[in-house]
């Protein structure tokens, strides 16, 4: 067992990479959290043994999450203004671009019409003369009009 704990490190890139990265990601903001707590603690005991004004610590409560949400609505008012400025300056340049769209898109349903009228107008026409010869139907416009 002690040669396990006396083993040297690796001494590659990507392991003094990881190290750094635990350092960074997961020490760094444990201790930043368990120092804030230990802060609110030694403020909460120093308030109330001083007779502090529980009103006044409620006060400064409520103020500590309004700035917080304060941030996000700033962040989200100017996530909207953004939002309208992009949309206006879209305003000003559609109409220009959606006429072109709309002329390319008629050029392509006359030019659609176009082919599939020339590709169905020789079927059709074979159709028609294909009826006029068979029998059947000889025979089933004379029961409509006998």
């Amino acid at each position: 067992m002690p040669k396990l704990l006396s083993a040297p490190r690796p001494g590659r890139l990507s392991y003094a990479k990881h190290r750094q990265d635990v350092n960074r990601q997961i020490i760094l903001p444990v201790a930043f959290v368990a120092v804030m707590v230990l802060v609110l603690v030694v403020l909460t005991l120093v308030g109330f043994q001083t007779g502090g004004d529980v009103g006044k610590w409620a006060a400064i409560a409520i103020i500590w999450m309004v700035i917080p949400l304060m941030a996000v609505l700033l962040a989200l008012m100017a996530v909207s203004w953004g939002l309208v400025y992009l949309l206006g300056r879209l305003l000003q340049v559609s109409p220009r671009y959606t006429s072109m769209a709309q002329e390319y898109v008629l050029w392509f349903n006359a030019q659609v019409i176009l082919w599939t009228d020339k590709f169905i107008e020789p079927i059709l026409q074979i159709k028609a003369w294909l009826r006029f010869f068979t029998p059947a139907e000889k025979e089933s416009e004379e029961k409509l009009h006998g």
